[in-house]
């Protein structure tokens, strides 16, 4: 479990997506409803400019009363509270109390490289130096990533969009996961060499990693879903998660959504926002749904 919450946040929400399915809004119908529902698959990295591109989302927003999110976020202040404390190492340590002067000194050249500074640097220091290194990793990727990518708005993107649009117009917001549930899942209970394993991993094999999170982006954008498939079972086969894990973050979770839409659905026309990865495959949300009776189209 080198890089669990690294690639689970980055690459698994567009993973196991197949030709067969290059499609990210499906229309739910049948079964007993009135009116159909939605679901669109999001990507982390993608800006909310991106729905432009996704035809038909637009008017799925519309024709819905209603907006599901993999996590339930109707009070941000305690959401956000909630991932920061998670974040954070325990009060009292920091970065520097869990690798040695020569580790150390890695992390601080790759964090001069994405920042200009490192943590020698009393304000960095304060910054980033309590993080719990497996989220520094993810930090300093993005960072990364930003650099190269001057309009990134991180405040911006597609995973929220719907979210928020439906709180300016007044429609209802829910999510099929508390945000204490997702925070245990990408931060639970780890042991220091496991934190300190997934911030070391990045450092020293930097450019494999960035390379990958750069192919897997430029895939998502020009909907090369053949691609995406080949690289995400390339992180799989690479040993960055083991099947019990990919079962814990993707196959089980997509199990307790479909049994919870249902009654979303029949209360009033949904639509759902969740990683595209969960959306394809014999267990994705997709067959799973249709297993259930309901007919599930793409909306072209």
């Amino acid at each position: 479990m080198k890089m669990k919450q690294l690639f689970g946040t980055l690459f698994l929400a567009i993973s196991f997506i197949g030709t067969a399915n290059a499609q990210l809004l499906y229309r739910v119908s049948g079964n007993g409803l009135e009116e159909p529902s939605y679901i669109i698959g999001t990507y982390h990295l993608a800006p909310a400019s991106f729905v432009d591109d996704i035809r038909g989302a637009h008017e799925a927003m519309a024709a819905v009363e209603q907006v599901y999110g993999e996590v339930d976020t109707e009070n941000l202040d305690r959401a956000q509270q909630l991932m920061l404390e998670a974040m954070m190492l325990p009060e009292g340590r920091r970065i520097a109390d869990l690798f040695t002067e020569d580790e150390m000194s890695r992390i601080n050249a790759y964090v001069r490289e994405v920042m200009g500074v490192d943590l020698s640097n009393p304000f960095v220091a304060e910054q980033l130096g309590r993080m719990r290194p497996s989220v520094l990793a993810v930090q300093l990727l993005m960072l990364q990533y930003m650099k190269i990518t001057p309009d990134f708005d991180a405040t911006n993107l597609i995973d929220e969009y719907f979210q928020k649009e439906a709180h300016k117009v007044g429609k209802r917001v829910g999510g099929f996961e508390s945000v204490e549930f997702q925070m245990e899942l990408l931060y639970g209970e780890k042991s220091d060499e496991e934190e300190r394993d997934e911030l070391l991993e990045l450092v020293d094999n930097n450019a494999e990693t960035f390379a990958t999170m750069q192919e897997m982006t430029e895939a998502y954008f020009s909907f090369d879903m053949k691609s995406i498939r080949s690289l995400t079972e390339r992180e799989l086969h690479n040993g960055d998660m083991t099947l019990e894990e990919f079962k814990e973050l993707i196959t089980d979770r997509n199990r307790r959504w479909v049994e919870a839409m249902p009654e979303v659905m029949r209360e009033a026309p949904t639509l759902f926002v969740v990683g595209a990865g969960h959306l394809p495959g014999n267990e994705g949300v997709i067959a799973l749904l249709k297993e259930a009776g309901y007919k599930v189209k793409p909306v072209r």
